[in-house]
């Protein structure tokens, strides 16, 4: 019998990286919209990255009120083609992912994405990287979070995480199942599935590494493929 290995990736800040530019120059948009006399830095960008644009704004501006971070948040989706024109101009492949997803592809295994984002946008990052071709499945799990509305930010994406992957399981036989991800929430999720977990520690994002728990810190892709 033909022994598979999954290889279950987050997106933002792991397979990807200069998205949190894109996130910044939104924010500070949306900000002068609002007539808020403050810019969010990138040293906050990459503090908060991964909370959802509700958080990022309530964060920005604490005087604020959930309907007016919420007005915020919408003002952001109005920016359609603005926001994929930054993203188009920022965001680059992390150091080596292609390869390192090219060669679990050649050795017949698989690779799913996991990420907090619409099933739609999801698609439409993975596209701009060209990835498209390295996945047997990409995961927008923002339609999994309502499952869980009374936990926290973070529980609500470790659980949409890992009930996506569960999903993706039903019927399948993995030998193994490897979670790697740059966020907490990554690796719970992970472990909520009896993965492997790999934290990357993305350069110079000053990441606290060691709390999480994951099984394995790296800071270089391609120390993954030793699991091949």
């Amino acid at each position: 019998m033909e022994r598979k290995i999954l290889f279950a990736w987050d997106f933002h800040g792991t397979l990807e990286k200069g998205n949190e530019r894109a996130v910044q120059e939104l924010c500070n948009l949306v900000l002068k919209d609002f007539g808020i006399n403050r810019e969010l830095s990138l040293k906050e960008v990459l503090d908060w990255y991964g909370l959802s644009w509700f958080d990022y704004f309530k964060n920005a501006f604490l005087a604020g009120s959930p309907e007016l971070w919420q007005n915020m948040v919408n003002k952001v989706f109005s920016y359609q083609k603005t926001g994929w024109e930054l993203i188009k101009k920022y965001i680059s492949a992390q150091d080596f992912a292609e390869d390192v997803l090219k060669k679990i592809k050649e050795r017949g295994h698989q690779n799913i994405i996991l990420t907090n984002s619409k099933q739609d946008h999801a698609e439409k990052f993975i596209e701009t990287l060209g990835f498209a071709k390295y996945f047997d499945k990409i995961a927008g799990v923002d339609g999994y979070l309502n499952a869980h509305k009374n936990l926290s930010t973070e529980e609500k994406k470790q659980n949409a995480k890992a009930d996506a992957l569960k999903e993706f399981l039903l019927g399948s036989n993995f030998t193994k199942i490897i979670m790697i991800g740059d966020n907490e929430s990554d690796i719970r999720a992970g472990k909520m599935v009896g993965a492997k977990t790999y934290l990357f520690a993305a350069p110079g994002k000053n990441k606290k590494t060691e709390a999480t728990g994951a099984d394995h810190i790296i800071f270089d892709l391609r120390e993954v493929l030793k699991e091949l």
